[in-house]
C-alpha cells in the first residue's frame, strides 16, 4: 500500500493541475478551523475474539488552502491539513492514545452568487495514525478518500478580500486491512486478525473562517 500511494497520489495531484485553465484568473482563499470528529468501528471480517474495536471520537483542527478560478468560480482545487491530537483506540476495555494526521487533496464545485454558496467536495490523500509511547509509539500510514459537502457565509468585504464563515461535514474514509501494508506491532495492538479486512469511516463536521483575496 506504501508503493501504491506514491503513486496515486501524485496522478492525483496532476489530474487536479489539469482542471486548471491556462489563462484563467484566480482567487485564493484560506481557512482555518476546528471541529469534531466522530469516530467508527472498526469490525474484521474474520474477527476470531468477541471484542468491540473503534476509534474514538476527538476535537479536530486544521487548515485549508483553496484555489478558486474567477473566470470559473464555481470549480476549485483546496488543500487540507487537519489533525485529531487527542483521540485514541478503544479496544475492549482497553484505551489506546492515538493521533490522527490528514493530508489531503481535493475537487471543490460550489455554486455562484453573492450570497450563501453551497458546495460539495471529493479528494484523497494519506492519514497517519499513532499511538503513545505507551503503545510503543506504533503508526500506521493509509491511502484514503473524503467526499462532503458545506456552506460558506460571506460577512465582510473590504480592499484587501472577503472574510466570511464555513461549515463543511466529511466522511474521511480508509482501509485497515490487516495485511503487509500495516506494521505488525501496530496490528497487534488493535487485536485484528492477521488478513483481516475493515475499514474506518470517520465523520468530520468543521466550523471555519474563511478569507478569500
Amino acid at each position: 500500500m506504501q508503493r501504491c500511494s506514491k503513486v496515486l497520489l501524485p496522478a492525483a495531484v496532476l489530474m487536479l493541475l489539469a482542471f486548471i485553465p491556462a489563462e484563467a484568473a484566480a482567487q485564493a482563499e484560506v481557512s482555518p478551523f476546528i471541529g469534531y470528529l466522530i469516530g467508527s468501528d472498526i469490525n474484521p471480517d474474520t474477527a476470531v475474539l468477541p471484542i468491540s474495536r473503534s476509534f474514538d471520537s476527538s476535537l479536530t483542527w486544521g487548515v485549508r488552502g483553496g484555489y478558486f478560478f474567477e473566470d470559473a468560480p464555481n470549480v476549485g482545487i483546496e488543500g487540507i491539513f487537519s489533525q485529531s491530537p487527542l483521540t485514541g483506540f478503544s479496544i475492549g476495555t482497553t484505551s489506546l492514545d492515538a493521533r490522527a494526521t490528514y493530508a489531503d487533496l481535493n475537487i471543490v464545485v460550489q455554486s455562484t452568487g453573492p450570497s450563501a454558496r453551497f458546495y460539495g467536495t471529493v479528494g484523497m490523500g494519506l492519514t497517519r495514525f499513532r499511538m503513545g509511547a505507551s503503545e510503543g509509539g506504533q503508526t500506521h500510514t493509509k491511502l484514503g478518500i473524503n467526499y462532503g459537502v458545506g456552506v460558506k457565509v460571506p460577512m465582510w468585504t473590504n480592499p484587501a478580500g472577503r472574510w466570511g464563515m464555513r461549515f463543511d461535514i466529511r466522511d474521511q474514509w480508509l482501509r485497515m486491512d490487516a495485511d503487509s501494508s500495516m506494521r505488525s506491532n501496530f496490528r497487534e495492538a488493535l487485536l485484528l486478525p492477521p488478513n483481516s479486512a475493515s475499514s474506518i469511516h470517520n465523520i468530520v463536521t468543521t466550523l471555519a473562517f474563511y478569507f478569500q483575496f
